[in-house]
C-alpha cells in the first residue's frame, strides 16, 4: 500500500471526506487529493499530524524490504525539505531544488532498474542527517556533489555560497578525463575535511550498491581504489572532533562491504 493509499484508507475508515481532513489540517482539499493520488507527499510537519489525526502508527511505503527499492525519492525530498526549512539552511534548501532540477530524467546505473539519479544525493543527505551532520554548507555540498561533473554546471554557477562551490569543485573530476590524475584528485581533497566527508559518504553509498550496477572487473578496481585512498580520507574526517562518530560509522560500513565483496570474489 502506498502512502497515498494509506491516507485514503484511514480517512475513509473515520468517515471523513477529503474536505474534512483538509479542514482539520488547515490546508486545501486539493492538497489532500494530490497526496492520495500520489502526485506528491506530505511534508514532515503534515506527516506527523496525519499519523495523529488518522490513528496511523507510521506513514511510509510498504514493499519488499530485501528485494524492493530501498528508498522513495519523493518521500526523501519531502522529508529533507521540511528538515532544511525548519533549520533555516538556505544553501542546502537551494541545493535541494537545484539538484532535483539538474538531475531530472537521469537514471542510476543499471538503467533497466529505472532508479532516478536524484536518489543518490538524497540518500547521502539523509545519511548525513542520520549521523547528526547538521551543517548547511556540508549538506548543500552533498546534494550538489555530482551536479558539476554530470550536468555540466560550472561550480561558480551553483546557487550557493562560495564555500559550498569550493567544496563541490574539489570533489568534481575534470571533464577531460585525459587530464585526470587520481593522485592529484585525492591529494587536493585530503586538504579539506568537509570535502573528505562528502567523498566518504558518496563512496559508502556507492560501494553499498555496486553489486547492482558494476561489472566484476569494475568492482575489483573500485575495491582497490577505495582501499588505497579512503582510509586516508577517513583519518582527515576523524581528526575533526564533531565528525568523529561519522568517521567510525563510515569506516565500519565501507570496510564491511569491501570485505564481503573480496570474499565473494
Amino acid at each position: 500500500m502506498t502512502i497515498g493509499e494509506k491516507i485514503a484508507f484511514a480517512r475513509k475508515k473515520k468517515g471523513w471526506t477529503q474536505t474534512r481532513l483538509a479542514e482539520e489540517l488547515g490546508i486545501s482539499s486539493e492538497a489532500v487529493s494530490k497526496w492520495e493520488r500520489g502526485f506528491y507527499l506530505p511534508d514532515e510537519y503534515n506527516e506527523e499530524r496525519l499519523t495523529d489525526l488518522l490513528g496511523l502508527s507510521y506513514l511510509d511505503d510498504d514493499g519488499d524490504p530485501v528485494n524492493g527499492r530501498l528508498f522513495n525519492e519523493d518521500h526523501m525530498s519531502s522529508f529533507l525539505k521540511g528538515k532544511l526549512n525548519a533549520r533555516d539552511f538556505p544553501n542546502a534548501s537551494r541545493a535541494l531544488v537545484f539538484a532535483k532540477e539538474k538531475h531530472e530524467g537521469a537514471l542510476r546505473s543499471p538503467k533497466e532498474l529505472n532508479i532516478p539519479y536524484i536518489v543518490h544525493p538524497l540518500t547521502m543527505t539523509c545519511h548525513a542527517l542520520a549521523m547528526r551532520l547538521e551543517e548547511d554548507e556540508l549538506l548543500a555540498a552533498i546534494l550538489l556533489h555530482d551536479v558539476c561533473e554530470d550536468c555540466g554546471v560550472p561550480p561558480e554557477e551553483l546557487p550557493v555560497c562560495e564555500e559550498v562551490q569550493r567544496i563541490v569543485a574539489l570533489v568534481t573530476k575534470p571533464e577531460d578525463r585525459k587530464a585526470y590524475s587520481e593522485e592529484e584528485y585525492y591529494k587536493a581533497i585530503l586538504k579539506d575535511p568537509r570535502a573528505c566527508l562528502v567523498k566518504c559518504i558518496d563512496r559508502c553509498n556507492n560501494v553499498s550498491g555496486m553489486a547492482l550496477g558494476f561489472t566484476p572487473e569494475r568492482i575489483k578496481k573500485y575495491v582497490k581504489e577505495t582501499e588505497e585512498w579512503y582510509p586516508r580520507l577517513l583519518r582527515v574526517v576523524k581528526a575533526v572532533p564533531e565528525y568523529n562518530n561519522a568517521a567510525w560509522l563510515l569506516s565500519y560500513q565501507i570496510r564491511s562491504v569491501l570485505q564481503t565483496a573480496k570474499k565473494i570474489d
